[in-house]
């Protein structure tokens, strides 16, 4: 296994806001949804095969991806999120779907979305994991209709992904297996919710359709 890992130093400040801007301005407008003098971001990045692993604890803030980003291209990726603290609310044209502590949830980064981060009096912490489209779409039902899909944190395959996730974030041991095969077996499950949500929509909320592996 080839890995790296690089943890930011703690950032906060409007110099912060701009360097986020700056590293994204390909993927996404980032808005700041505090006083930009109380931005704060923190993110851990660990490179594991063709999987990037992402930890991050932010002060309320909005990620919009539009369709100019989606059309300067580069990014045909899905995203696996574990929402650890705090609240995420994710929309991807008529799909809506909100994350609390110990709720997952799909989401595919080759359409525009909009994600809104609010931690209420503290920071949103989340754990994903970014997988090449090849890597997932092959496990899916049906790779173009799978994102906004939802593991609630009662269901019992939701903590049994919680946990591979906290595998992942503890230092590897030769005896526990690779990252690698971690990362394929959580995929192995997510695909599984969201090709049997494609197929029976378990529940709709008002005009937007929220996908709930039931």
């Amino acid at each position: 296994m080839n890995k790296t890992m690089l943890a930011d130093d703690p950032e906060h400040g409007p110099s912060a806001l701009r360097q986020l801007r700056a590293m994204t301005v390909d993927i996404c407008d980032v808005i700041a949804l505090t006083d930009e003098n109380d931005f704060h971001i923190t993110t851990t990045t660990v490179m594991a095969g063709n999987a990037l692993l992402v930890d991050s604890r932010a002060t309320d803030l909005e990620y919009d991806r539009t369709p100019a980003h989606i059309a300067r291209g580069g990014l045909d990726h899905y995203q696996m999120t574990l929402c650890i603290e705090g609240e995420m609310r994710f929309s991807s044209g008529r799909r809506e779907v909100t994350l609390r502590p110990g709720d997952i949830c799909l989401l595919d980064m080759a359409q525009p979305n909009r994600t809104v981060f609010r931690g209420g009096s503290g920071r949103t912490h989340l754990m994903a994991i970014i997988v090449q489209r090849s890597m997932l779409a092959p496990r899916l039902a049906h790779p173009d209709s799978a994102t906004a899909t939802l593991l609630p944190s009662d269901h019992p395959h939701a903590r049994l992904l919680a946990s591979h996730y906290a595998a992942l974030a503890l230092p590897p041991e030769p005896e526990a297996g690779s990252v690698e095969a971690t990362i394929e077996a959580i995929a192995d499950i997510v695909a599984a919710a969201a090709g049997g949500t494609a197929e029976s929509p378990k529940a709709s909320s008002g005009p937007s359709d929220i996908f709930i592996w039931q």
